[in-house]
């Protein structure tokens, strides 16, 4: 066994010869001496052979490799030949496969080790446990995510018949020439992510969240992808349905029943707000400590999660108000029909629950009312699929940590890369980079 050539091949390095290794056991530190072969020199030019006489040896002191063992700080002194080309007809040095062809202080090895790590971790987490400089750590992320970015394909096993859209915050930024002094001081930015909902991932993202922005993420998909999405979930958000209905021509496009019930708690909590200031000038004790703030989430609980000493409190307060006790009951039975396991059965309740808000005269609801009716359909093949944006909300969780673990972005192109190495598809889980590890596939 030649324990040489298993030393170079783990720190992947090929054609060299190995002629010195010091160990430092104190600082986990392993300088490693090496001479490349000159009978297996090519031009770093034009890639041809270059002479077997070499005309001049050239010592590279400090190039990185990638972790040996217990040694995670491994260093590299390459000795390598300038020789004459025949091609070039002149002396020219010797091209090394191993050392990585933009970031000439580290060998291929080390650039796929370390970029692998902050696929999992920040650029600042890997510069401690590699002990190297986080900011060429972070140019070298920017550098192979991009040329993974051309690699980027999706599996053939992805299930495109059902998709979703949602938009993640990115940033809030201030707006410098106003138009006034009411005119809005501050300008929030999105990334749109477009999710296949049984894979859990983000397939592909865009800055924005217009109607431009989720036809940049449809823009990769090809026809018969596109002909195959039978469901697409998105919140009430216009531009979004709009292009779902002109690029996913055979898609039944369903709205998302957590922004459903998102507006519904919203319509309750302007009743609930407008009865606390009439309670408060009534001198109103029941209704005033009942509709405090912070326990308007009590009051929009579904009946079967409330306790016995919760649903007492509650029954006091629907007899001693009856726009509250009429508000829940607006909440409680739109659950009931979100709940329907057929259109039908949804349909004979939303009757029923438009009726009761045609009676009670609540504003907020009366607005809800009209938008529900506007998209009704929608919301009726979400009952026929139950298709929701969950996994969207889910990874937007995920993606929300990601940015407070980097202490936010400013660069919109690296957020939208990094969304799709930990959330999607620009992974060497899905992209193979194997050969990464001991030369580039390409020469710049």
């Amino acid at each position: 066994m030649d324990i040489r050539r298993i030393i170079t091949e783990s720190l992947g390095l090929q054609d060299v010869i190995i002629e010195d290794i010091k160990q430092f056991k104190t600082r986990l530190r392993m300088e490693v001496t090496v001479r490349c072969q000159a009978l297996k020199s090519r031009c770093h030019d034009c890639g041809n052979f270059l002479r077997p006489k070499v005309h001049q040896w050239e010592l590279r002191p400090k190039i990185k490799g990638p972790p040996f063992g217990v040694y995670r700080d491994v260093i590299i002194k390459l000795w390598h030949p300038r020789s004459w080309c025949e091609h070039c007809h002149g002396v020219r040095k010797a091209w090394v496969p191993f050392i990585h062809p933009r970031f000439e202080s580290m060998t291929c090895g080390f650039a796929e080790t370390a970029g692998r790590l902050m696929e999992e971790t920040t650029c600042e987490a890997a510069s401690r446990l590699l002990n190297f400089n986080s900011v060429l750590l972070w140019r070298l992320d920017q550098w192979r995510m991009q040329h993974m970015l051309q690699r980027l394909e999706l599996p053939s096993t992805v299930d495109l018949s059902f998709l979703s859209a949602d938009e993640v915050h990115f940033k809030t930024l201030k707006i410098e020439n106003r138009r006034g002094l009411w005119a809005r001081r501050y300008r929030p930015e999105y990334i749109t992510n477009l999710v296949s909902y049984q894979d859990g991932k983000v397939l592909f993202n865009s800055l924005g969240r217009d109607s431009k922005s989720l036809e940049n993420c449809l823009i990769p998909l090809t026809d018969a992808q596109k002909q195959s999405c039978q469901f697409f979930a998105v919140d009430l958000h216009e531009p979004f349905i709009s292009v779902a209905r002109t690029d996913l021509p055979n898609a039944k496009i369903c709205v998302d029943r957590f922004h459903l019930a998102k507006a519904l708690n919203e319509a309750f909590d302007r009743v609930r707000r407008a009865e606390f200031r009439l309670a408060k000038e009534r001198k109103d004790n029941l209704s005033h400590d009942m509709l405090l703030p912070h326990r308007r989430f009590i009051l929009v609980s579904r009946q079967k999660e409330l306790s016995s000493a919760e649903s007492r409190l509650l029954d006091k307060l629907r007899k001693a108000n009856l726009n509250i006790h009429t508000a829940m009951l607006l909440v409680e039975y739109l659950h009931k029909a979100l709940d329907k396991a057929t259109v039908i059965g949804f349909r004979e309740t939303l009757k029923t629950w438009y009726q009761v808000v045609r009676e009670a005269k609540l504003l907020p609801f009366r607005k809800l009312a009209a938008t529900i009716r506007r998209y009704r359909r929608l919301i009726e093949n979400y009952i026929a699929s139950r298709l929701t944006t969950a996994v969207s909300e889910g990874l937007n969780n995920k993606i929300k940590t990601l940015k407070r673990m980097g202490y936010g972005y400013t660069n919109p192109t690296s957020f939208r890369h990094k969304i799709l190495q930990r959330c999607g598809y620009l992974n060497h889980h899905h992209i193979n980079t194997d050969e990464f590890l001991f030369r580039m596939p390409f020469h710049t």
